[in-house]
């Protein structure tokens, strides 16, 4: 049965696959109806490559192309190319074509779906369409000596016609998954199989439960020309569109968070129907239906970018309401604080409301436990009494409308290089720090303190976590420092960058050209905003793969997670990465370029945009 198993997911692979020609040469594509017109309004998930011509162009021409294709890199991408066709060995045997093969085939447009279905065991649908263009025979091939493969490998074949079409059918043998099921004594698990089939130079794919699987392939080649209940005539998936600027994306995506939240709850409720209302009013009551959906689009090369990425999360603010209000986002001027060194790796900040996120926590703890918050304040007074700590007035009270963290590395760069500080501004720098003095007396101790330039320095030790899901990994190690100055409540993992910051005369962010080459494309007023060098992070990733140790920690992480596989189980990196035939980190260096993001919260939502720009000269 695992044979049948492994034979019909070699099949599944022969047509998603086709997501990795996205790197590979490829004809023309065909014009086919766009999935989104084919797809059911009950669509939850879609992830859709437009043009897998395109993007295999793009991707040449953008940076990741160029240095894939670099002169200094032949030598270890002919290893890594040798070590890959050496190990889909298997694959040619069975189906014909080996892994690159294989993803030369898709030339039009590829998706990947996610439908709802009314089965209690297994709700939704996976579902896969692939335009193979020219390449339809060839793909047609392919499919039926995998096809031939599950049934020889135990799987049962069968066949339905439809439409003038023939829809291919796998499922486990029956008797075989009896078996298991009684020796397992759980038969509550869902029966899943696989259909397929071709209309004209497009395949589909489905993985649905047993019993309706050519269900799902029949509605979808009966509306391949479109549908009036389409995916793209959903309003959240219409708005989606707008916000991203899919016409030129090479890549979109679509996740409807309210539906998919929906189902995970009915799921939970097993049938109970009490359950369900229930849930659904826990729902209402946390506001967590006004987050309706989210989407993106990814492109390669517009402009002046080598890519460029939209997000976008949609929550129209007339539906904003409970949870959802901790969120706001408010658009200001974001600037680089004249404390943020322009040494830094990277830079985040955001604007954030944290009055109304006070009150919008305060308001659902009301809904649930009224009083609640005013019941925990009575709690929070010193040894010697005197009046409680209010959350609202002493805590928040004192607290700006933003936060920012900068990242950078102590040199030289190692594993443990990385450097962290977070700044919450403040509006009054004496009341908030009268708040802390206090919070001290309450908890009845304090922390070492320390001055520094003028400034008194709190240094926390901690104590040496060892990560439980990965034992042997680099644990936690203190101390945590904070502070209150430049009108901001600073925390960091690492004193000496505090230190940095604290200390005057060094050069600001603000008046570094990388970063002024990256922030004059971002709009004057935002809600968030980031800046990145990558060569710094780039280069302690390099030298983990240089010396193995990536490797190492990678096997070590995944092995010993007890959800994950086993050891012998997990790829060896060093198996498949020559790390001995990576060329000086210099030749990846000259194809990093700056880049940066910026969110903007408006009516609709929160719009995300993510960019690296195109680097100059040769």
């Amino acid at each position: 049965m695992h044979k049948a198993k492994r034979a019909i997911i070699r099949l599944a692979l022969a047509g998603w696959l086709g997501f990795l020609g996205a790197a590979m040469p490829a004809a023309s594509a065909r014009a086919a109806t766009p999935p989104e017109r084919i797809l059911p309004d009950s669509t939850l998930l879609l992830f859709k490559v437009a043009d897998a011509k395109a993007f295999r162009e793009a991707f040449r021409g953008s940076h990741y192309g160029q240095l894939w294709n670099d002169p200094a890199m032949k030598e270890f991408k002919d290893n890594v190319l040798a070590r890959l066709q050496e190990g889909t060995k298997p694959l040619k045997e069975k189906i014909g074509v080996d892994l690159w093969e294989l993803s030369e085939l898709p030339q039009g447009a590829l998706s990947l779906a996610v439908v709802a279905r009314e089965d209690p065991k297994f709700p939704v649908a996976l579902i896969f369409m692939a335009d193979a263009g020219d390449n339809k025979e060839k793909m047609a091939e392919v499919l039926a000596k995998a096809t031939k493969q599950a049934q020889e490998a135990g799987a049962k074949a069968s066949e339905e016609a439809f439409n003038g079409m023939t829809i291919h059918i796998l499922r486990d043998d029956e008797e075989k998954k009896d078996k298991d099921k009684e020796e397992k004594k759980d038969g509550n698990e869902a029966d899943v199989s696989l259909a397929w089939t071709q209309s004209e130079n497009v395949f589909y794919f489905a993985v649905a439960s047993t019993g309706t699987e050519a269900d799902v392939i029949k509605d979808l080649t009966a509306h391949r020309e479109g549908r009036d209940n389409a995916l793209a005539t959903n309003d959240s998936f219409k708005k989606t569109l707008a916000k991203v600027d899919s016409e030129k994306a090479h890549v979109l995506w679509f996740l409807d968070i309210n539906r998919v939240v929906k189902l995970a709850l009915k799921a939970s409720a097993k049938g109970n129907e009490g359950q369900i209302q229930q849930n659904e009013v826990l729902l209402q009551t946390l506001g967590v239906d006004g987050l309706k959906s989210a989407g993106g689009a990814f492109t390669f090369g517009p402009g002046r970018y080598d890519t460029l990425s939209k997000t976008f999360f949609l929550a129209p603010k007339a539906d904003v309401r409970g949870l959802l209000k901790v969120f706001a986002f408010t658009p200001a001027r974001l600037r680089p604080e004249a404390w943020v060194p322009a040494t830094v790796a990277a830079y985040q900040t955001m604007s954030w409301d944290f009055d109304q996120a006070y009150d919008a926590i305060e308001a659902v703890v009301n809904q649930f436990q009224p009083g609640m918050i005013n019941l925990l304040e009575q709690q929070l007074v010193g040894p010697t009494g005197g009046a409680p700590l209010s959350l609202k007035k002493d805590f928040f009270g004192p607290i700006g409308n933003r936060i920012t963290v900068i990242t950078d590395f102590k040199r030289p760069i190692k594993e443990d290089s990385q450097r962290y500080l977070m700044a919450v501004a403040l509006e009054n720098s004496k009341a908030f720090q009268e708040t802390l003095t206090r919070i001290f007396e309450i908890a009845q101790g304090a922390p070492k303190k320390r001055e520094f330039q003028g400034t008194t320095i709190y240094d926390v030790e901690m104590p040496n976590i060892p990560n439980p899901n990965a034992p042997g990994a680099q644990p936690f190690k203190g101390p945590i420092s904070f502070a209150v100055a430049k009108d901001a409540f600073l925390v960091t993992t690492d004193t000496s960058l505090l230190e940095q910051v604290l200390r005057p005369g060094a050069s600001a962010l603000e008046e570094n050209a990388a970063f002024q080459s990256v922030v004059k494309e971002m709009p004057e007023q935002v809600s968030g905003m980031t800046f990145v060098r990558p060569e710094e992070s780039a280069r302690l990733l390099y030298d983990l793969v240089k010396s193995g140790e990536y490797g190492k920690a990678t096997q070590q992480l995944l092995g010993n997670n007890a959800r994950g596989p086993r050891p012998a189980q997990v790829p060896q990196l060093d198996k498949v990465i020559p790390a001995d035939k990576l060329p000086d980190f210099s030749v990846f260096a000259k194809y990093l370029t700056q880049g940066g993001s910026f969110s903007v919260m408006d009516d609709d939502g929160l719009t995300m945009t993510g960019f690296t720009l195109k680097r100059q000269g040769p």
